[in-house]
C-alpha cells in the first residue's frame, strides 16, 4: 500500500437545495471524527451555485490509515448523519480516493491551521 498521503472526495446533494440540513450533519460526523488515527483533516465545500451540493474532502496521512477507518465504518453499519446525503447520481460514483503526488499550501491572510503554525518557525522580531 501507498505510504503517500491521500485525500477522499464524497460528493453530497440536498434534493431540497441548501437547506442548512447537509452542514448540520457535517458538524455533527466532524465531531464523531475527532481523534480518528490517520485522519489529518477535512473540510465540507458547498457548490458556488448554492444548488445544495457539496464535496467532502478528507485529509489522511497514507491509505492504509484511510482503508482501516472504512472497515470499521462498514463493521457499525456506516452510522454517518451524511450518509442520506451521499450524492449517488454521479456516474463516477459518490466518492474518490486520490494519492496526493505533489501538495502546496500558503496561509490564508498570514494565518494558517493549528498544525501548519505548530511546524513553522517562530516569525523574527521586527529591527
Amino acid at each position: 500500500m501507498s505510504e503517500r498521503p491521500v485525500r477522499v472526495v464524497v460528493h453530497y446533494r440536498d434534493p431540497r437545495g441548501p437547506t442548512g440540513a447537509v452542514t448540520a450533519a457535517y458538524e455533527q460526523a466532524g465531531r464523531a471524527l475527532r481523534g480518528t488515527p490517520g485522519l489529518i483533516g477535512h473540510e465540507l465545500l458547498a457548490v458556488e451555485e448554492a444548488d445544495g451540493r457539496y464535496a467532502l474532502m478528507m485529509a489522511w496521512r497514507d491509505l492504509a490509515s484511510y482503508r482501516a477507518w472504512e472497515r470499521s465504518l462498514r463493521a457499525a453499519g456506516h452510522p454517518s448523519p451524511l450518509r442520506p446525503y451521499q450524492d449517488r447520481t454521479r456516474p463516477a460514483g459518490h466518492y474518490e480516493v486520490y494519492e496526493v503526488h505533489d501538495a502546496w499550501y500558503e496561509a490564508v491572510g498570514g494565518r494558517a491551521s493549528t498544525a501548519a503554525q505548530a511546524a513553522a518557525p517562530e516569525p523574527e522580531p521586527p529591527a
